[in-house]
């Protein structure tokens, strides 16, 4: 099944672009090859909340606003605890 993966930021395009890079090599060394990745602004969370697998954001949310599970994935951007969040998303993804 093909996975759904949000990637917001505040702008809807700059560091949700960076993070994009590092998601999408991430997914390729681990093998996972069937997502789909679409670009979003923090407040455009809601209309996609139930229907997609993972949110990945720029900044700290209200986790518990939210079904969809949530990862922020501001160390992408710094280069500081990015196996952390990165064996987050992989979690989240693998899950059935």
């Amino acid at each position: 099944m093909k996975k759904k993966i949000v990637i917001a930021c505040g702008a809807g395009l700059a560091t949700s672009t960076m993070i994009i890079q590092k998601v999408e090599s991430v997914l390729q060394e681990e093998g996972i090859t069937n997502y789909s990745i679409t670009q979003a602004q923090i407040f455009e969370l809601d209309s996609f909340d139930g229907s997609a697998d993972i949110f990945i954001t720029s900044m700290k949310i209200d986790e518990s606003k939210y079904k969809t599970p949530i990862v922020v994935g501001t160390p992408f951007l710094v280069g500081i605890n990015e196996e952390e969040v990165k064996d987050k998303i992989i979690k989240i993804l693998r899950e059935e």
